[in-house]
């Protein structure tokens, strides 16, 4: 089994995403808060392109169909064509863009916001905002899959959405979970979506047409010191397997924690990386894990490990469910 290894070359900032090419294994888009969007390839640990487009840091990026996007602080909406040789401004949100996913079934990119707003965009339109759906609160998280997203809000709330039909929501509820929303991701059955907190706890919810599971949820990324108190760390991303549908999680503890939800198990817990675990992703194929040690302020300003990307190769074996005993 190959050895994980640190990416050449990484932000000089705080990492906000990282994200695999839907297609391409090698490629990950990387954006920062040194307001850089970068495109490595992660085989021959090689930063391919490097831009600063923005003016501020930038919080979310996703690939598109040919091209990739993002957005963040200085609120505008960027695409850039491949390898970063032309940049267009889409357009604009009234508040910070903090999350964006890209749904190739449809060719649009949702766009969420601190103005309250999710919107939809076509880059091929002259004019490419093409829906925009107000919304109670601040957009903390998105995820797409299929025809559906999911945005979860500030005020522990969250919207399902057929992309289809974004002007009616097809459920909203509260969270499970007692505490702000860190980060949310679909099922890639479309079934539900997992979701996970600052007090370091995740809730695996299935949608109101799922009759036949229950929605549960447990502790994690949490230590206990030797004088017996409970340290809780945020969780600050989740990813699925693109091939079994286990899922990871990433903490501020620094660690990395394999899921099976059927089976509601922890199939294994990863060495510790140098600093909080800010996001990850599988690439296609479910081989390679990639994961943003970066710290993400919990404790504010402090002295910390500089912000790297591990490359985790990863086996069939190692993220498969566990047979029922």
């Amino acid at each position: 089994m190959a050895q994980q290894y640190e990416l050449e070359h990484p932000p000089s900032d705080g990492i906000s995403r990282i994200k695999f090419h839907p297609t391409n294994d090698t490629r990950l888009l990387v954006s920062s808060w040194d307001q850089r969007v970068r495109l490595y390839d992660v085989k021959t640990n090689q930063l391919i392109a490097s831009h600063h487009g923005h003016a501020a840091a930038v919080l979310d990026i996703a690939f598109g169909n040919t091209t990739s996007f993002s957005g963040g602080l200085d609120r505008r909406l960027i695409s850039w064509e491949e390898n970063f040789t032309t940049e267009r401004e889409l357009g604009r949100h009234e508040g910070e863009i903090s999350a964006l996913e890209y749904v190739p079934s449809h060719s649009i990119l949702l766009s969420g916001s601190w103005d309250r707003t999710m919107r939809a965009w076509d880059e091929r339109a002259t004019q490419p905002m093409v829906s925009k759906v107000n919304l109670d609160e601040r957009v903390y998280s998105m995820s797409a899959e299929g025809n559906l997203a999911v945005v979860a809000l500030a005020g522990r709330k969250f919207i399902v959405f057929d992309v289809r039909n974004l002007e009616t929501p097809l459920e909203e509820r509260e969270s499970s979970l007692k505490y702000p929303t860190r980060c949310v991701k679909l099922m890639p059955s479309g079934q539900g979506y997992v979701c996970g907190s600052v007090e370091g706890r995740v809730a695996v919810e299935y949608l109101q047409d799922v009759k036949d599971k229950q929605h549960y949820a447990f502790k994690c990324h949490r230590q206990t010191t030797d004088e017996g108190i409970d340290l809780v760390y945020p969780v600050n991303s989740v990813a699925f397997h693109p091939v079994h549908h286990t899922f990871v999680t990433g903490g501020s503890d620094a660690i990395v924690a394999l899921w099976d939800p059927e089976n509601k198990k922890r199939l294994r817990q990863y060495q510790k990386y140098p600093t909080g675990i800010s996001s990850l992703d599988f690439n296609a194929s479910g081989n390679i894990l990639a994961i943003a040690s970066s710290y993400t302020y919990d404790e504010g300003e402090k002295s910390h490990p500089p912000d790297s990307v591990w490359i985790k190769p990863v086996t069939d074996q190692e993220t498969r469910p566990k047979s029922k005993k």
